[in-house]
């Protein structure tokens, strides 16, 4: 009898210890499917919680208060470049900075041969722009100040391949734009 004891609470110890164990594993898994013996009235696990997006939108660099409007955005570049031959752009690019958005913006162009080109710049809005053509690791133009609206031109040269057009706003919103041609004569 003494022995059939031990038997029977050596097996209640080991149901025991097995429903511990059963019951830490449930707790510690990453299954989230019920199991048997929960009731069909359980909640549910909530849905994680999706992370803020930013709310900001980017603001008009010439009429304060007002949002970026890209289509006159696309008008003030054409009337700006309007007396540069579109069949003579050999590489360019528009854009809209500020602190809503982007302050700095880099154009890549694998394009350019080395040699000599033209730059046609111009920027408008409140704020200032720093604004550099870069080849082989070095600035080779770099124009900063004010927004005036107006284009400035001017050339520079390229010792590689790949040329970095570089744009960067300090303070308010600004819109600029770039056109590399060949170089024209002085």
């Amino acid at each position: 009898m003494e022995n059939m004891k031990k038997t029977k609470n050596l097996l209640l110890a080991l149901t025991t210890g097995a429903l511990v164990i059963t019951t830490a594993t449930a707790c510690t898994s990453d299954d989230t499917t019920a199991s048997p013996t929960e009731s069909a009235s359980s909640t549910p696990p909530s849905a994680p919680t999706p992370l803020p997006t930013p709310t900001s939108t980017p603001m008009s660099a010439v009429t304060p208060g007002e949002e970026f409007d890209q289509d006159e955005a696309n008008l003030w570049a054409a009337g700006v470049t309007s007396s540069i031959d579109p069949a003579s752009i050999l590489a360019g690019h528009s854009g809209h900075l500020g602190s809503e958005s982007a302050e700095k913006f880099t154009f890549t162009d694998t394009q350019l041969e080395a040699g000599t080109y033209s730059y046609s710049f111009a920027c408008r809005g409140e704020g200032e722009i720093l604004f550099t053509i870069e080849n082989a690791g070095a600035a080779v133009t770099t124009i900063e100040g004010p927004c005036t609206g107006e284009l400035q031109s001017g050339s520079f040269t390229l010792t590689e391949v790949t040329t970095d057009f570089v744009a960067v706003s300090t303070e308010e919103p600004i819109d600029y734009l770039v056109r590399v041609t060949a170089a024209r004569p002085s």
